[in-house]
């Protein structure tokens, strides 16, 4: 799962839910969705065109369009627990309601639609569930701040205070 923003024309791919490789927190891919205008003089490197991917009649009709539009992009890829992180070439093609991107050099694609309330809830949960198998001093540590952080919030608004004797004790 992966949560999309933007800076300027620049689409900026955070995994929200990690893996071995590319934990949660980082970005995965970007993408410069700059309008592309097609030139027969040879335009900047930073200014790419990349023509659409035209359809077979099959999908044409399975997809309700002729071709898919594509944009340049960079793509995170790295060894296992985040070693060894390096940005590729990649791009986004846009298919109908959905997404991918491809992280070109090493032929993965990976396929996005906007998830369901109930989809991105389990999703969310289960990402927990692994975090808290592999690490289980280091979400204990996360939830013991969370209620610490919680107490000093309602101590601050009841005014309550605790040094009276026995308070402790």
């Amino acid at each position: 799962m992966i949560n999309v923003t933007y800076s300027g024309n620049t689409l900026i791919a955070t995994k929200v839910t990690g893996d071995a490789n590319v934990p949660k927190g980082e970005v995965t891919f970007t993408v410069d969705l700059t309008p592309q205008i097609p030139s027969s003089s040879s335009s900047s490197p930073e200014q790419q065109y990349l023509p659409p991917i035209e359809l077979d009649a099959q999908a044409q009709k399975q997809w309700g369009k002729k071709y898919l539009p594509r944009f340049i992009g960079k793509g995170q890829v790295a060894s296992e627990n985040f070693t060894n992180a390096q940005w590729m070439d990649g791009q986004m093609i846009l298919v109908g309601r959905f997404f991918s991107f491809a992280w070109v050099p090493i032929g993965h694609q990976i396929f996005f639609g906007r998830p369901s309330s109930e989809l991105t809830i389990k999703m969310l949960k289960e990402a927990k569930e692994d975090e808290m198998k592999r690490d289980h001093v280091a979400v204990m540590r996360e939830e013991a701040n969370n209620m610490l952080e919680e107490t000093y919030w309602s101590e601050k608004e009841s005014n309550t205070d605790f040094d009276e004797v026995g308070s402790w004790e």
